[in-house]
């Protein structure tokens, strides 16, 4: 307690706290007038399983079915205001979720839309911070530093606005995160080695798009010859991701609604929306889509290129035996990893609306990072460390800017969230190569 109380002697942290607060509760009011679009699909689609409904969710002809048994199941209600303007907006519901998600969302699901879609509001927000709390522990962040990147975060950053509007699944995958990144700090007990890697599986079939965080991870321990880690690590992970398809289909009641959800997902993401529907994903912006197929081998590509820029920052480090150093450094890579694979996410999929970009946040906190010895800073980890990565947060700021630049707004973001996402790209390689800690322990450490 008494750590807690010193922590705030600072008038400035306390001062910060209190806006915080303040600005949570703003997101949770502007949260509880969100009819949640992107969540009400979800909770049809689990409280259809729920209900042991006749229709397969995945065949495109149920999206309508549902729509509109649905829709007079809302006309039958009294009070339901989400539900009700949900249910006469969609007249087709596209289900491209995992089977897991949807098992997820059926957990926290009680059959009162206007009730659960708050509680996924309120579990969002919680995520949310969660994620802070465990950034602010894992890499020593001042309160005052740490509430001041949370602050503008909550009241202006647009991913996170958007995210509470539709009721995605963002802030979760944030707090998913935030657990991953706790948890593989304490690998030195292989007990949480494996529960990380188990973690890691259930992120991933939860929503697919972080797999490259278990490549990086998997991949990092290949560069530092840590072969027992490396076991450790892919068995909890083929655990997270065999108990997640086993009981997401044993409750959907068919062992093929994993294929089923593959044939979905392979003709959403080959025949998605182009420019000016919302969708920011990078290689769209830059000049088209790319199949399935390439995507994976694009995102593949790019977790190389990060573990060759870590291999070569091995290189240049010099070798100690030090465990504590080891350790350290060690964590922060990891942590670092991870990070990436969520702008790898970004990088390599054709289908990113603005809420997708939350997940900028973790490589945004990583880069921020206080340093422990600012004599040895240069010129470049000015840049890096602290120039870009503010530019980055600034860019998805919501701050009318395209009014100020005479530009129109689709365009803004569209401009904005590619910048982002490069610059956090380039960050991390460049944090890879010279941003680790100088002492690391030898390739051969123990693993």
């Amino acid at each position: 307690m008494k750590g807690i109380f010193h922590s705030f002697r600072d008038p400035s942290a306390f001062i910060l706290l209190v806006l915080v607060m303040l600005a949570f509760l703003g997101a949770w009011q502007f949260a509880k007038e969100a009819p949640g679009i992107d969540y009400y699909v979800a909770w049809v689609a689990s409280d259809a399983v729920k209900n042991e409904t006749k229709h397969d969710i995945y065949d495109p002809a149920s999206g309508f079915k549902l729509a509109y048994e649905y829709r007079n199941r809302a006309d039958a209600l009294d009070h339901a205001p989400h539900q009700k303007l949900l249910a006469q907006r969609r007249s087709n519901l596209h289900m491209t979720a995992t089977p897991f998600l949807y098992w997820v969302t059926g957990v926290f699901s009680t059959g009162n839309y206007d009730n659960d879609v708050s509680t996924w509001h309120l579990l969002s927000l919680l995520s949310l911070l969660i994620f802070f709390l465990v950034i602010y522990r894992l890499l020593e962040f001042q309160p005052t530093t740490c509430l001041a990147i949370l602050l503008p975060v909550v009241v202006w950053y647009a991913p996170l606005h958007s995210d509470l509007n539709v009721g995605n699944v963002n802030g979760f995958q944030l707090g998913l995160i935030g657990l991953l990144m706790w948890l593989q700090s304490r690998d030195s007990d292989r007990r949480f080695l494996f529960i990380a890697g188990l973690v890691t599986g259930l992120t991933v079939m939860f929503k697919p798009n972080l797999a490259p965080i278990g490549l990086l991870l998997a991949g990092g321990w290949l560069v530092r010859q840590q072969y027992s880690k490396l076991f450790t690590g892919l068995f909890g992970m083929t655990a997270g991701v065999i108990g997640a398809a086993l009981v997401s289909s044993w409750w959907m009641g068919s062992m093929t609604s994993w294929l089923d959800w593959l044939q979905v997902i392979s003709k959403t993401v080959e025949h998605g929306p182009g420019k000016g529907s919302g969708n920011y994903a990078v290689m769209t912006q830059l000049g088209g889509g790319l199949s399935p197929l390439y995507q994976l081998l694009l995102a593949t590509a790019l977790c190389v290129v990060v573990l060759i820029f870590l291999w070569w920052g091995h290189r240049g480090r010099t070798d100690t035996n030090s465990d504590n150093s080891f350790g350290s450094s060690e964590s922060l890579e990891n942590t670092l990893l991870i990070a990436m694979g969520c702008v790898i996410a970004m990088l390599a999929s054709a289908l990113v609306w603005i809420h997708y970009y939350l997940l900028t946040i973790p490589m945004l906190m990583v880069a921020l990072r206080p340093w422990q010895d600012i004599r040895h800073k240069k010129l470049p980890a000015i840049i890096m460390q602290r120039l870009l990565p503010v530019v980055g947060l600034i860019c998805l700021m919501d701050l009318s800017l395209y009014n100020l630049l005479g530009i129109d707004r689709l365009d803004y973001w569209a401009k904005a969230t590619t910048t982002c996402v490069l610059i956090l790209f380039t960050v991390g390689l460049w944090e890879f190569r010279f941003g680790i800690p100088t002492q690391i322990a030898g390739k051969k450490s123990a693993g």
